[in-house]
């Protein structure tokens, strides 16, 4: 067994090929609901209860391509949970969070079976993207821990305890604005098939609980980067994360008052679906960058030194190019 091993540059390319998978898979699920193709196949893990494979409508081929793509992610979900046991030097930093995509995706096919036997009932529709959040936070993770040191030009040092926090509100106040997002879909009228149910909530208070949600949270990055600003010395290492998470999210806001104002056409809530994702990709980079990404390097071998100064941040490798 000892020749089936990975370096840990290689098991980082093989966690960033898997974020990206459940990254354009949240954004293949949305496609399926805003074409009304979420009942396309109507039962599970059968297609319906004649075929296990249906392809005679276009709902019904729109879902089964889902499927067959969800199972093939599971290809790199396994690899990646294998492999941080078989990295060498041994890393056992690197295999928590490995697991936890493991973990989260298996639980996610379960929870989108059960979304299609009720009938896309939207608390399972919500659960099922929140839980790729969580497969996606797992991996960004295992992306940061299998990293060379971002800068060793550099030298880390250990911020105050407030400005910690504030990293750790930034984060809670963005996963906040995904739930509270989920809660304007399952109220809205993009359900994925004509006549299921709805939460039964007022669209217009949802939808101003979810933008406070935000503007709270863009108003905790504001003055995390007032409060870094002002330690001499520290604001470079972190000026590209912040600006990055600003950018994405301004964008992202955008996108989410012009869906609204405009009926929510299908072609912006597919946009705001992949902006949320890419939102949470920087999130869990940004919050990982300012509170430490964990990781033990006194575990079981060194980690390695970078070649060169990283330039654009884990953003800009795991984010979807949707």
């Amino acid at each position: 067994m000892e020749r089936f091993t990975l370096s840990v540059r290689r098991f980082r390319r093989l966690a960033i090929v898997t974020t990206v998978a459940i990254c354009v898979l949240v954004v293949a699920g949305g496609v399926v609901r805003l074409t009304g193709s979420g009942l396309g196949c109507d039962d599970w893990p059968n297609c319906n209860d004649t075929s296990f494979i249906d392809v005679s409508s276009g709902h019904a081929a729109i879902e089964q391509v889902n499927r067959i793509f969800s199972g093939l992610v599971a290809i790199p979900t396994v690899l990646m949970a294998v492999g941080s046991f078989r990295v060498r030097p041994a890393r056992r930093d690197l295999r928590w969070p490995s697991i936890g995509v493991l973990v989260t995706v298996l639980a996610n096919g379960v929870v989108g079976g059960l979304a299609v036997r009720g009938d896309l009932h939207p608390a399972l529709v919500q659960s099922h993207f929140l839980l790729a959040m969580a497969s996606i936070a797992f991996c960004v993770v295992a992306v940061r821990r299998s990293a060379p040191h971002d800068r060793p030009d550099v030298e880390p040092v250990a911020l105050p305890r407030s400005i910690e926090r504030v990293g750790w509100a930034v984060g809670a106040g963005t996963a906040l604005s995904l739930v509270t997002g989920t809660v304007v879909t399952g109220t809205g009228p993009h359900a994925g098939e004509e006549d299921v149910r709805r939460f039964g909530f007022d669209i217009s208070n949802v939808a101003r609980i979810h933008s406070v949600a935000v503007l709270v949270t863009i108003g905790l990055v504001l003055a995390l980067i007032w409060m870094l600003r002002r330690e001499p010395g520290r604001w470079s290492r972190y000026e590209a994360s912040l600006t990055t998470w600003m950018f994405v999210a301004v964008v992202q806001g955008s996108i989410g008052y012009l869906q609204y104002f405009n009926g929510v056409p299908e072609l912006l809530v597919g946009a705001h679906i992949a902006g949320a994702t890419l939102l949470w990709v920087v999130t869990v980079g940004l919050v990982l960058t300012v509170v430490g990404d964990g990781r033990d390097e006194a575990a079981d071998g060194p980690i390695e030194p970078a070649a060169a100064p990283a330039s654009g941040g884990i953003a800009s490798e795991v984010a979807p190019s949707a």
